[in-house]
């Protein structure tokens, strides 16, 4: 499928399409040595400054995408796992130490490159001004200037800021590591080695620091090679595809297509999200109805961590309501105790999740499907349409303000609606939730912009927003 993917997102693709092509033809534990020469051939490198390099940092990606836990295996060659991996691709238990661990993201440290963080520089912005005013004000007598330009000593440097301040050209800049930047609650630092480094206890799993990374050194691990040999051994194997999915798979895709295109991927049954959402709407809008006090909403599970980590006194006014995909999971046991579930979105914090409460067995990323597809040869545009159910108001929960306004949509009493768009507002939007009336409805979303801006979605934002407004004519 001719899908413009960045140079990370289109490595994981290749990656995990050659996975699954060896799998399904029954060669991958005798080819997976081979895979990172096969992948990143020849002698010349593509993306780093030796080929060595990348192939190391391949073989460390196949581990996270294998599903194993990346701490137990990093310094364990590709051949040293392949019995574990036959126990993997046979559905049978492998040792505890080296399942994958419940982590939405993953560092890689061989493919940090050490990004430096918290240094200013002076640009070519710089005018070589007669006022100086950042040498003048440097506590430190940290800027000097050379050839017409502002020079600054980064062993002088405090990082106080003052010079950027004091600039009016704007020529003075604070470089920040992409992930550290990204990360709304400080999760991400540098550790001794200079290599990114995660703290647990305050990350809420909404994969920001993945999306940004620019060297993928940050990577999210999958389930694919999980589900696919499920479906392989003839277990009833059931799609949930999220709202978000509208537009992911290009021009002329449309959701009917995609309905379709779970069943020829051999589950035995593809069913949308936005029903659960509906069940969610009615719930919620019931609890609304008769409850005294204010509450919050979201289908995000980023959101809820942030809560219980960073706003834990405000974890009493969660509305008691499962989530779209939990409340649709539970209700596909209820109907056959034998299927195997699997969430299909944009998220990575739904891994968490799924694991948290163990109904959902397993969850795959849009880009997962994409490789999946790919290696089958599937054009989804000669696919047959199949019927799309569930309401315009829960497919509109892909988007930022759409949980809250259906539950508005359907609730028999005025509320007051506050909005946390992205995990960055988090401490705003809290700070007015706390002055408000218990009328109040607070929508939260792990990334800015909704579900529809998740890390793993593969088109742009726009488009699907707009497909979204499309479903309501």
């Amino acid at each position: 499928m001719n899908i413009k993917l960045s140079s990370v997102k289109e490595l994981r693709k290749l990656t995990l399409q050659a996975i699954v092509d060896l799998y399904e033809n029954g060669i991958l534990l005798e080819e997976l040595t081979k895979l990172p020469k096969m992948l990143l051939s020849g002698e010349q490198p593509t993306y780093r400054d030796s080929i060595y390099r990348e192939r190391e940092i391949l073989k460390q990606r196949i581990k996270v995408y294998l599903n194993l836990n990346i701490s137990k295996v990093r310094d364990m060659e590709l051949f040293e796992l392949l019995d574990i991996l036959k126990k993997k691709f046979n559905c049978e238990k492998i040792p505890m130490e080296y399942e994958g661990r419940d982590h939405a993201v993953e560092v890689i440290e061989e493919a940090c490159d050490q990004c430096p963080s918290g240094q200013y520089y002076a640009t070519d912005l710089c005018r070589n001004c007669i006022a100086h005013s950042c040498e003048a004000i440097c506590p430190k007598d940290a800027i000097t200037f050379s050839n017409g330009r502002a020079i600054i000593d980064a062993e002088k440097c405090v990082g106080c800021g003052l010079c950027e301040k004091a600039c009016d050209y704007s020529a003075i800049v604070k470089l920040s590591r992409p992930c550290e930047k990204a990360c709304g609650v400080g999760a991400i630092k540098a550790d001794k080695k200079g290599v990114a480094s995660i703290d647990r206890t305050k990350c809420v799993s909404c994969g920001a620091c993945y999306a940004a990374c620019p060297f993928g050194a940050i990577e999210s691990p999958t389930h694919l090679i999980d589900v696919v040999p499920h479906i392989k051994n003839g277990n009833k194997v059931v799609a949930m595809f999220a709202p978000s999915i509208i537009a992911q798979f290009g021009v002329g895709i449309t959701l009917e297509k995609i309905k379709s295109l779970f069943l020829e991927l051999g589950f035995a049954k593809s069913i949308e999200v936005a029903l659960g959402a509906d069940i969610v709407i009615d719930e919620e809008a019931r609890e609304m109805e008769v409850r005294e006090e204010k509450m919050t909403t979201s289908c995000c599970p980023s959101f809820y961590e942030y809560i219980k980590l960073h706003q834990p006194d405000m974890a009493k006014y969660i509305s008691h309501v499962d989530s779209p995909m939990m409340a649709l999971a539970k209700q596909l046991k209820e109907e056959n105790s034998e299927y195997k579930i699997v969430f299909i979105g944009p998220c990575t914090a739904k891994k968490v999740e799924a694991a948290k409460y163990d109904i959902v067995d397993n969850v795959l990323t849009f880009t997962d499907v994409l490789s999946w597809t790919d290696a089958r040869g599937i054009d989804i545009k000669t696919l047959a349409s199949d019927k799309i159910e569930g309401s315009y108001d829960g497919w509109n929960f892909a988007k930022s303000g759409g949980v809250a306004q259906a539950v508005v949509n359907k609730c028999g009493k005025e509320l007051q609606l506050i909005q946390m768009n992205g995990i960055k507002e988090g401490a705003e939007a809290f700070k007015q939730f706390r002055l408000a009336k218990s009328n109040t409805l607070l929508e939260g979303m792990g990334c800015k912009g909704g579900c529809v801006c998740g890390p793993s979605v593969i088109q742009k934002p726009l488009v699907a927003k707009a497909m979204l407004t499309k479903l309501k004519r």
